[in-house]
């Protein structure tokens, strides 16, 4: 097998392209979705070697595609971990931002208020919010837990993963 020295663009389209394949291949048990991948890797050079990168990934198709054509032959029914946790870190995220945005009403609103020193307090999804705001003070209190948000990370990351697949199927 003769090897050829890629260029960083094909460096980067060679890892992205693989990196996509294995994304979709989540379904796939561990060990078997490595060994699929490291075979994938050696065709992969190897056709790069005989046709250069572009045909060979031509030939190979979509990454979605691919992993389809991987995962027929596989059985199916496992959770797709890596989507829900995904799933879930949005939903994190998305309550991070909306409490800082609060947080940051809460301060402007103090400061528009009056010159002097402020305090005023609230709450956001279960975290109970303490406000100080002044010439010589800003500053933010933060107490307790958001069991509504704790409560949606957990049922969205129970639907994206499709936790479901873990019991045992009736067939």
């Amino acid at each position: 097998m003769t090897t050829t020295t890629l260029s960083l663009a094909e460096r980067w389209r060679r890892f992205v392209y693989l990196e996509t394949v294995e994304l979709f291949l989540d379904a796939m048990p561990r060990r078997r979705r490595r060994a699929v991948l490291a075979e994938l890797r050696e065709n992969l050079d190897a056709a790069t070697a005989d046709v250069g990168l572009t045909a060979a990934l031509a030939d190979l198709g979509g990454p979605r595609q691919l992993a389809a054509r991987y995962l027929e032959s596989e059985p199916q029914g496992r959770p797709t971990w890596h989507i829900g946790t995904l799933a879930a870190s949005i939903v994190f995220a998305v309550w991070l931002l909306g409490t800082v945005v609060y947080t940051f009403g809460m301060l402007d609103a103090l400061l528009a208020q009056s010159q002097a020193s402020a305090t005023a307090e609230g709450s956001f999804f279960g975290v109970r919010i303490l406000a100080e705001a002044g010439p010589e003070v800003l500053g933010a209190e933060f107490r307790g837990i958001a069991w509504p948000a704790v409560a949606a990370m957990v049922v969205v990351f129970g639907v994206f993963s499709r936790v479901w697949r873990l019991l045992p199927s009736s067939n």
